[in-house]
């Protein structure tokens, strides 16, 4: 019977769970929980927390068993991607090449993994990259090794508690729901649309000895929450939120409800868990902690790959391996290469070896040439797709900042200056060296001089501007003078704009 151990951890409790799944179900072998509390300003390192939860087991784990590590927010970096169409196996090296431009510090032993949101070979990509940094994977290692295991997976503890409540039956496949796990003195909150997580955050709350203080900044942070997903998600809002724990770690639902004005839910992971867990010793306080490492456990058991596991990242498929076949042919054409050079060698001796060096030289240059083909083509895209990459949010709240940079209220308001914008079109540059976004501006004003002040407010190094010419025109009662602009935007980049490499 197939054996599966589960970890996770904050910053005050480690807690581990074993499963036994087999063909009549699955079953709980073992739960253990311990205080991870130290006076150390800087925590505990891997090992120490290893030896904790060692240490309330009664030692490590004898005999085969598959091992998955759930790890935090801390030591994860995360970036909302947006790529060209491509095809799915193509992705796991576009991300891999965008993420080194986008990630701070990513480096050869950071695992990068991602989630896809949209998008296919037709249409633009867009993913959740996660990179788990090289002190996280040592961290992860070394609670192993102080339990004597090695990890198989390393999923991250948010993803594994909304697996959990999905698992459940919970969520609404037709709605975006947030689910929250809280802990000690933080938590996880995972908004996820049926299996796909679009956004994960963890947050820190006052201790629970503080519950009306710990109540009001969860409810912030939720709402915090909501208000990203909707951001980033454009036309979906979170329709449900579930929370992970005991009815005593937070406040009643439906004051909860009330508040958000969504359905809140309270989900009890010692409710949904297999048989013998509340039998192990545990207390009914940590038990309610215990989703993420549940939804690990589990998803395991129903041979279900972790939406996220840093320890089996996504990667290009591999060609089909050398097979019997193929070193058949492979002797067979050896063979045939070495008469045939043994029979120039006799005939043309030095010259001959001469001519050998330059077509073995030829055809390492070829293979090169074909390594690189594909990066190179990938590159050019994904440069052409950053060139008219404009953050319309942010440019649109710059933009009437500087149409109108006073209310109307104001006392020294410049009405003389002050003008009506009609039409707004917002437009992506055609062509394949297209840079950046344009703007198609209508507009009416009091007088020409106030679209020449108009223009010199726009105009900030970013944003160049030309007008259209102007008309009176008597539609707007004391805007008379009717007008046009074109105004040019940047990509949004940290670099001045360039035209893609061809």
């Amino acid at each position: 019977m197939p054996r599966i151990f589960s970890i996770d951890w904050d910053r005050h409790e480690v807690r581990g769970v074993l499963i036994a799944s087999g063909p009549t179900g699955t079953s709980v072998s073992g739960a253990w929980a311990a205080s991870l509390a130290t006076s150390d300003p800087a925590g505990l390192s891997g090992k120490q927390i290893g030896a904790r939860l060692a240490a309330a087991m009664g030692g490590g784990i004898s005999g085969k068993v598959t091992t998955l590590v759930g790890v935090g927010r801390d030591n994860v970096q995360m970036k909302l991607m947006s790529l060209p169409p491509a095809p799915a196996d193509e992705l796991p090296d576009m991300v891999r090449f965008q993420a080194e431009r986008e990630f701070t510090a990513l480096g050869s032993d950071a695992a990068l993994d991602f989630i896809p949101l949209a998008g296919d070979a037709e249409t633009p990509n867009q993913v959740l990259a996660l990179a788990l940094n090289p002190a996280g994977m040592t961290e992860a290692r070394e609670v192993c090794q102080a339990l004597g295991v090695e990890p198989d997976r390393i999923p991250v503890r948010g993803c594994a508690a909304a697996a959990m409540v999905n698992r459940a039956g919970l969520v609404d496949r037709d709605q975006l729901a947030l689910v929250v796990n809280p802990f000690t003195d933080e938590a996880d909150l995972a908004a996820q649309v049926g299996d796909t997580v679009v956004l994960l955050r963890t947050v820190r709350l006052p201790d629970p000895s503080q519950p009306e203080a710990r109540q009001r900044a969860l409810l912030g942070e939720i709402r915090r929450s909501m208000a990203a997903v909707r951001q980033q998600t454009t036309d979906r809002q979170v329709g449900q939120v579930i929370i992970c724990g005991t009815e005593s770690a937070t406040d009643d639902s439906g004051s909860l409800a009330d508040e958000l004005e969504v359905p809140v839910a309270m989900f009890d992971p010692v409710a949904h868990a297999p048989t013998g867990l509340t039998s192990k010793g545990v207390s009914r306080e940590s038990l309610g902690r215990f989703a993420a490492a549940l939804g690990m456990a589990l998803g395991e058991a129903d041979r279900r790959s972790p939406i996220v596991d840093f320890a089996n990242v996504r990667r290009r498929l591999e060609a089909r391996r050398f097979g019997r076949v193929h070193a058949l042919a492979a002797a067979v054409a050896a063979l045939v290469a070495l008469w045939f050079a043994t029979h120039l060698w006799r005939q043309y001796s030095a010259p001959g070896r001469e001519l050998a060096e330059l077509e073995n030289r030829i055809r390492d240059m070829q293979t090169q040439a074909k390594m690189y083909q594909n990066v190179t083509t990938e590159a050019v895209a994904v440069d052409r797709w950053l060139a008219t990459d404009v953050n319309w949010l942010d440019e649109l709240d710059e933009f009437a900042r500087r149409v109108r940079p006073q209310p109307l209220a104001a006392k020294d308001f410049p009405v003389a200056n002050d003008a009506v914008i009609k039409e707004l079109e917002l437009s992506r540059p055609q062509g394949a060296n297209a840079v950046g976004g344009r703007m198609n501006i209508k507009a009416v004003a009091k007088s020409p001089a106030a679209v020449a002040a108009l223009e010199q407010r726009l105009r900030d190094g970013k944003l160049t501007v030309s007008t259209g010419g102007g008309t009176l025109e008597e539609g707007y009662p004391g805007y008379d003078w009717s007008f046009g602009l074109d105004v040019r935007v940047s990509p949004t980049s940290d670099q001045p704009a360039e035209a893609p490499r061809k």
